[in-house]
């Protein structure tokens, strides 16, 4: 195991179950990024932006990132990278793709202005330093000369991009991280490459100070609801395009059908969350409905969910993808989940559970949840209208 790798299983083992969505008050967050002077510059965006993370992370580990910076990483990594030779594949390509599964995320408009786009796998592993790049790190040393973990991270993600730069020469670099606080650096770094910084929406957003300042050339967001969250944030106004990439388009629900009633898409939720959860569900079972629940494939732990779930139909993602799932089922039910939006556009009924944890299902409104905004019906009205039947 890497050094980065050995001390990001401890950063995880420290936070436990820890979820700065819901542990850190709305309130405070607003107070805290409202108290923040407006940045000068990209480099300004992306302190800022690290800043709100920091505030969000515990004392003890903003400790750690800093000595381990200073003392450790910040000096062995930046020798290292400078040391790498240069690739010798080179290649051409229109735009590089730092993300994930490029086929369904990404806008037709991206794929057709960079017909030739290489998805870069693995990319952590290939990175490299350029003496002509120590100016814009020099430029942040002299900046913010106590930030040791804010320099470290902008000089790794440089060196990532460095190296697809130096094998592509891309048009554009293609990511999906506004949540990054090297974005804006990053976006500076590209343009003194002659490159085009763009960034794609992937997943759920929420009011949450981790996606602040950031910048790009270009910000595809899939509703102009997002669009305005992000600058309550403080995200740079004018970067913002509007379009659903193929993921968040309505899908062809030719041949597929309707076979289960209630299908709950699990989260990230404790064992005693688990026990509420299959308690509603048994009601929705007990009054004749065919439920079935679908784990997350990151999060969910098997053990406990056939435990607890032993008479519920269990969706395995490898055996029913994510459009039958949600095509096959009468009503989509979550809490909070990119799937309840996905459901929304393909016009399948969306029940958000406000039962299993009402304290976060009330702070959701705080969080200006967008699918609160939309229609939708609650997990109570449903176990409340058979109670009253019975």
């Amino acid at each position: 195991m890497s050094l980065l790798q050995t001390l990001k299983s401890a950063v995880i083992r420290l936070n436990g179950d820890r979820n700065p969505i819901f542990d850190v008050p709305v309130a405070r967050q607003k107070a805290f990024l409202e108290s923040l002077p407006e940045p000068k510059d990209l480099l300004d965006r992306s302190y800022a932006q690290y800043r709100c993370q920091m505030m969000l992370e515990r004392p003890i580990l903003r400790v750690m990132y800093q000595a381990a910076a200073m003392l450790l990483l910040l000096p062995v990594y930046q020798r290292q990278l400078l040391r790498r030779p240069a690739p010798q594949k080179m290649q051409t390509a229109d735009a590089v793709f730092l993300s994930g599964d490029c086929e369904t995320i990404l806008p037709n408009t991206l794929r057709r202005e960079f017909p030739s786009l290489y998805q870069a796998h693995g990319f952590e592993c290939c990175s490299l330093l350029r003496k002509e790049d120590m100016a814009l790190l020099s430029t942040l040393r002299r900046r913010y000369p106590s930030a040791f973990y804010f320099r470290f991270k902008c000089m790794v993600k440089l060196a990532m991009y460095r190296y697809q730069y130096e094998v592509y020469h891309p048009k554009a670099m293609i990511v999906d991280e506004e949540y990054s606080y090297t974005s804006s650096f990053l976006t500076e770094y590209c343009h003194r490459l002659g490159v085009e910084h763009i960034d794609i929406m992937h997943g759920e957003k929420l009011y949450f100070i981790r996606d602040t300042f950031f910048c790009f050339d270009r910000c595809y967001v899939w509703d102009g609801y997002y669009r305005d969250l992000f600058c309550q944030l403080r995200a740079e106004p004018t970067q913002f395009r509007i379009e659903l990439p193929p993921a968040m388009q309505p899908w062809d629900a030719q041949g597929v059908e309707k076979t289960v009633d209630y299908t709950y898409y699990l989260q990230v939720e404790t064992p005693q969350m688990l026990e509420k959860i299959a308690e509603s569900l048994q009601k929705l079972r007990k009054n004749g409905a065919k439920v079935a629940v679908r784990p997350h494939p990151l999060y969910s732990d098997m053990e406990i969910v056939r435990r607890l779930f032993p008479d519920f139909e269990i969706e395995a993602n490898t055996e029913i993808g994510i459009e039958t799932s949600i095509l096959r089922t009468r009503h989509v039910v979550g809490l909070y989940s990119t799937v309840l939006y996905q459901a929304h556009i393909n016009h399948v009924p969306v029940v958000v559970d406000d039962l299993t944890d009402p304290e976060r299902f009330t702070q959701l409104a705080e969080l200006k949840y967008m699918m609160l905004s939309l229609h939708h019906t609650l997990l109570s009205e449903i176990t409340k209208s058979i109670d009253a039947r019975r």
